[in-house]
């Protein structure tokens, strides 16, 4: 989930939050929320025990199934480290999401998505940004080489945008959980995500902007993830009615004017303003039909 521009949100902090310094890739846990996308999942796996030494991994990777049809499966192997299949009826990948953190076991979470793909930075490169905060956005850099996947990376879609609260010290607006790395007895002090958000959009920003009420968060760009946008224009569209949705729901929670406007893409290409173009479209889509927030 993203915006075009930074929020404008100020938190008010409750009290300053410091996390405990990760030392270690082993006190981590990814957790990675999944629906209908056997292969996006086999993928990840491949990816990571390829990518990563043993030393560099987990101590355990939760994968929730939120409805899938089929279910998701996995392969019948002995993995490096635990591979856990859990389930989750409730809809939404905040509900997942909560889910997989009630069942980890360190207090480090990356939470990550199932067209995500990792690199070999992907892990280690949460160790080199330690300063005490109790959220990280992590770098998403685009998988394919096309056209819509360049216009993504671009733009930044999946990589929060900075705020300067100090003369040269920037912060990142909030969380994309493409690759965020929480502080979980934060994550437990916030409420965790907010499951009334059932739609992947506004759930992580939801949770950066109450983790920023109780501490810092911070960038660890040396983390970096690819997405894989090869969907086409048919989910470029679905992405940001959605998004659009996502925005609105946030606007409703926080008092804030979220209404797309129009803007020039990064790379000014003819193609780009196209895209640009049609990225504000379905924006002002999804934010005239939001999503109701469900109550159960």
């Amino acid at each position: 989930m993203t915006m075009i521009s930074r929020l404008g949100y100020k938190p008010t902090k409750k009290n300053v939050t410091k996390s405990e310094l990760l030392k270690t890739t082993k006190e981590i846990t990814i957790v990675i929320p999944v629906k209908d996308n056997q292969a996006g999942i086999d993928f990840f796996l491949k990816e990571l025990f390829e990518t990563h030494s043993y030393e560099c991994l987990p101590k355990e990777i939760i994968i929730v199934d939120n409805n899938s049809e089929p279910k998701i499966e996995l392969e019948k192997r002995n993995f490096p480290v635990p591979v856990k299949l859990l389930t989750c009826n409730k809809i939404g990948p905040a509900s997942a999401r909560n889910v997989g953190v009630n069942h980890s076991q360190t207090n480090w979470i990356l939470f990550t998505d199932s067209d995500c793909i990792p690199t070999n930075s992907f892990l280690i490169g949460y160790l080199k940004a330690q300063n005490g905060s109790i959220g990280y956005a992590g770098n998403v850099e685009a998988y394919g080489g096309d056209i819509i996947s360049k216009y993504y990376e671009q733009q930044e879609i999946l990589i929060p945008p900075k705020v300067y609260e100090q003369s040269n010290q920037s912060r990142p607006d909030y969380l994309v959980t493409a690759n965020c790395l929480v502080w979980r007895p934060a994550f437990y002090e916030v409420g965790g995500f907010n499951e009334k958000i059932r739609i992947a959009g506004g759930e992580d920003i939801d949770l950066g902007f109450k983790l920023l009420s109780i501490g810092q968060l911070s960038y660890a760009f040396d983390s970096i993830a690819k997405h894989n946008f090869g969907d086409g224009l048919r989910d470029f569209r679905d992405r940001f009615i959605r998004y659009g949705r996502g925005n609105k729901i946030i606007s409703q929670l926080y008092g804030l004017n979220l209404k797309p406007t129009t803007f020039k893409p990064n790379k000014r290409t003819p193609i780009n303003f196209i895209l640009a173009f049609m990225q504000y479209k379905w924006l002002t889509v999804g934010y005239k039909n939001p999503t109701e927030l469900n109550d159960e």
